[in-house]
């Protein structure tokens, strides 16, 4: 057995540290990062209810995000009544319509007969009887419902409201973003006087997404001398993995296509050598983008987002022309004959440090300065013809 020299067994342990130390760090690196930057839960606790003001009635609500799908453009939240401040045992408790607005929903939440308008809600969407949820508990129906929300291209205030300035299109994928809204209030079933609603809480998650709410305070519908009422606008986008994943796609795209066009270009432009197996790669390379473009999550069917033209279309434009000039070099030659030359890495080393030192020496001669010689001899200029 051979001794390894000390050159070779060097690069052996830093071989050695380099694999361990990535088949550590690299896993321990992406779960990091799949648990702190995966979308955060849709939460909200209330801390600014107005309960110094004196009220006979208060109802409190919690929502869950159950689903939130962008292609069918709606966003679906179980409502749950979790408390009543009315004491059905001690006080004549009266129902409460609860109202919702219903061009805010989805239309299968609202009453199809009816024309849309924007006047005030009639229609209750949930009534709440505080008296049977007290003394029939078991046999009444559960304090709970279900709206499904409109999802709607995102607006500013004060904007030109084009889609190049809100993003509010699966055209600009996976940077798209949605606006949803949710405004709900409460009357009195007999008297319709206004019943403070109070959104509690919210929870849940859905895939793929990062959704935050702006929920409006107590102190600033009062300050805005509105009753205490649910308002509340969502937003919606794609979670920061999904823009980090889709982001290093396009850019493993367009590495693995400007390698093909240089094999293209050195194999056929300039007659070098290559590997046959090398030469066949554009072809699958097509198939492959097409699968991988599919992997990324809840982008839109078929090709035309923004990452498609800035991406995958031209990358396949790219690869389809390699393609097909790699396989048809085979009718005219065979481009692994050995009489063609190889370009290795130590040639194109070699060949451009020859060449810088060529420039080199160039400009040196260029920048000697010449030296002044003169072309009679001194002899010439003497007085020949003697002093008179």
């Amino acid at each position: 057995m051979s001794a390894v020299s000390p050159y070779m067994a060097k690069k052996i342990w830093r071989c050695f540290f380099f694999s361990l130390a990535f088949v550590i760090v690299v896993p321990v690196l992406c779960i990091v990062l799949g648990k702190t930057l995966h979308p955060a839960e849709f939460a909200y606790i209330d801390l600014d209810s107005n309960d110094d003001v004196p009220r006979n009635k208060k109802i409190y609500l919690h929502a869950d995000l159950t689903s939130a799908d962008l292609k069918q453009g709606k966003m679906v939240l179980d409502w749950s009544i979790i408390w009543d401040t009315c004491d059905s045992r001690s006080t004549n408790c009266t129902s409460v319509n609860i109202y919702f607005d219903a061009n805010l929903l989805q239309h299968s939440d609202t009453n199809s007969s009816e024309p849309s308008d924007n006047n005030r809600p009639t229609v209750p969407t949930f009534i709440w009887n505080v008296t049977a949820d007290d003394q029939d508990y078991y046999l009444s129906n559960s304090p709970k419902f279900q709206t499904e929300l409109s999802v709607f291209p995102q607006h500013k205030y004060g904007v030109i409201h084009q889609v190049r300035h809100t993003y509010s299109s699966n055209v600009y994928y996976p940077f798209d973003r949605y606006f949803a809204g949710v405004l709900a209030f409460a009357e009195d079933a007999s008297t319709n006087e206004s019943v403070p609603l109070v959104l509690d809480s919210t929870a849940g998650l859905v895939e793929g997404l990062k959704i935050s709410a702006d929920v409006a305070s107590a102190s600033a519908l009062a300050s805005a001398s509105l009753p205490e009422l649910i308002d509340i606008e969502v937003t919606l986008e794609r979670g920061t993995l999904i823009k980090i994943y889709c982001i290093v796609i396009t850019v493993t795209f367009w590495l693995i296509t400007i390698m093909i066009c240089l094999v293209m270009i050195m194999t056929v432009g300039f007659g070098f050598q290559q590997r046959n197996e090398i030469v066949v790669v554009p072809v699958g390379t097509v198939f492959a983008f097409t699968q991988l473009r599919s992997t990324m999550p809840g982008a839109p069917d078929g090709f035309g987002d923004i990452l498609d033209f800035m991406g995958v279309l031209p990358c396949l434009v790219l690869l389809s022309i390699s393609a097909v000039t790699m396989v048809g070099i085979y009718i005219f030659t065979d481009p692994a004959q050995n009489s063609r030359e190889k370009l290795t890495w130590s040639v194109l080393v070699q060949t451009l440090r020859s060449r810088g030192r060529a420039t080199l020496e160039n400009i040196e001669i260029e920048n000697t300065p010449m030296e002044s010689y003169t072309t009679f001899p001194s002899s010439r200029f003497k007085n020949t013809a003697g002093d008179p």
